[in-house]
């Protein structure tokens, strides 16, 4: 297998994770903000397994994604064969796995390295079947969002958590596009503060944008207000047929269509290089729906100068912070937001698929299907418009003392997590603040400069997988 050029924190990363494995660790978290390059990452451990004769299996949650990842994979070098409805056995050491298939089947290949995509699913009971079939393999988990839909961390399924790098930095890298942030002056629970066709025109310039809606009638809505103002607008939800949501797709990044409008399908799987403007219409009372969603539109393909918009209707980034903050992720308590702050969720018991309670309404008449599995899910009632002024935000203006000292805590655990000097947080806490914290690192002026991530390293360190 021919080995893939990695960027110098993908690198890192891997040091991390096989560090965490001689140290006997065989579970490993690995945090990297969507767009990163995660399977890329991951193809060079797969890569190394494999030349040492190790199976490896790669776990994906939706039946889409598993042809999507198997090509990423042989584009870095590492065939797979995968395993899915419809698709023959193959003896390949390397299998893309489909959560649903496997299970159904019930033949589990052998293995000794079990790649996790997405892991924050891990909840869902077919994973922890699967996770039994395999007791004594390394496990790798790979996610942007180290946090279950109820707010608990994952460290009842990973040993040790490692996060090279953050949103802000690859920004400032130049490997995501930065992005402005527009939002009512308040969190509106239930309900949005303008239409967002609406919004779409007065504020999207007519930029190539996804929408997030909380209802198939308020998607439609706003596609059918779109046509008919003039811009190339589609609608997908979890029953539009897979082939016709590929052509869609395909359509839109063609540049044949201005918007796509979507209930609960793009959300994760899916990248858009050409989508500059992100709408959220919808509740996102977790903090993985908001990241995962406004992840969507940040990778930047051929468009070096890219800059993208996230408007934001329901003022979800004053209970999430921005966009780019450093998080302190944790296995204990993911973000550690107490669950009382937090919107209800909704689960299909099924696939684990999750959606913003404050949307869903119990009962028979309105029941819809899980938009990944088919399972049955309770309907959804429309979101109230408010009709409330939106604006620009920054991180200064939602940013008073305590938030300011739960920055400097997020800072400093991101550190920890990157294997980075204490200084780099009072630094990230001056560039964004413009002052040194008031306490804590970096209180008397500049702090030690942080130590570079390595950026080579050899075969004889890469540990047991």
């Amino acid at each position: 297998m021919s080995r893939l050029a990695l960027r110098e924190y993908q690198t890192h990363a891997i040091s991390l994770v096989r560090r965490a494995y001689l140290a006997g660790k065989r579970a490993v978290l690995l945090v990297l903000p969507t767009g990163a390059g995660k399977t890329a990452t991951a193809s060079e451990l797969i890569r190394v397994a494999v030349g040492r004769g190790r199976r490896v299996i790669f776990l994906v949650h939706r039946r889409e994604i598993v042809l999507d990842t198997a090509r990423r994979l042989a584009g870095a070098g590492v065939p797979a064969g995968v395993v899915m409805a419809d698709e023959p056995v193959t003896r390949a050491p390397v299998q893309v796995c489909s959560v649903q298939t496997l299970i159904a089947r019930g033949s589990f290949p052998a293995a000794e390295l079990v790649i996790w995509d997405e892991c924050h699913h891990v909840a869902a009971e077919s994973y922890r079947t699967i996770r039994a079939q395999y007791p004594k393999a390394h496990h790798l988990g790979l996610t942007a969002t180290p946090e279950r839909a109820d707010g608990e961390g994952l460290g009842d399924a990973f040993e040790e958590l490692v996060a090279p790098i953050g949103m802000r930095e690859l920004v400032e890298l130049g490997y995501l596009a930065p992005i402005d942030v527009i939002s009512p002056a308040r969190r509106i629970t239930g309900a949005l503060a303008v239409d967002p066709a609406d919004a779409y025109r007065r504020e999207g310039g007519g930029r190539p944008a996804v929408i997030f809606c909380a209802t198939v009638a308020a998607s439609q809505a706003c596609v059918d207000s779109l046509a008919a103002s003039g811009a190339r607008a589609a609608h997908l939800d979890g029953e539009t047929a897979p082939s016709e949501r590929d052509a869609l797709l395909r359509r839109f990044e063609r540049g044949d269509l201005d918007v796509i409008s979507n209930v609960f399908v793009l959300t994760e799987g899916w990248d858009s290089a050409r989508a500059e403007v992100c709408i959220i219409a919808r509740g996102c009372g977790s903090l993985c729906t908001y990241l995962q969603t406004i992840g969507r539109v940040r990778r930047k393909g051929d468009n070096a100068g890219k800059q993208c918009l996230l408007i934001d209707l329901a003022g979800a980034v004053h209970e999430h912070g921005m966009p780019d903050a450093d998080r302190g992720w944790t296995l204990k308590d993911g973000q550690g937001t107490p669950k009382s702050d937090r919107e209800w969720l909704a689960q299909c018991l099924a696939c684990g698929f999750v959606a913003p309670g404050a949307s869903i309404r119990r009962g028979a008449d309105r029941l819809r299907h899980c938009p990944r599995c088919s399972a049955v899910l309770a309907g959804v009632d429309p979101l109230e418009v408010k009709n409330e002024r939106i604006a620009r935000v920054d991180a200064a203006s939602l940013a008073p003392s305590d938030a300011k000292d739960r920055a400097l805590r997020d800072l400093m655990s991101a550190a920890a997590a990157r294997g980075y000097a204490p200084g780099w947080a009072a630094h990230k806490f001056k560039a964004r603040f413009g002052h040194w914290p008031e306490r804590g690192v970096g209180s008397s002026g500049p702090a030690r400069v942080p130590v570079p991530p390595p950026s080579k390293f050899t075969a004889s360190r890469m540990g047991p997988v």
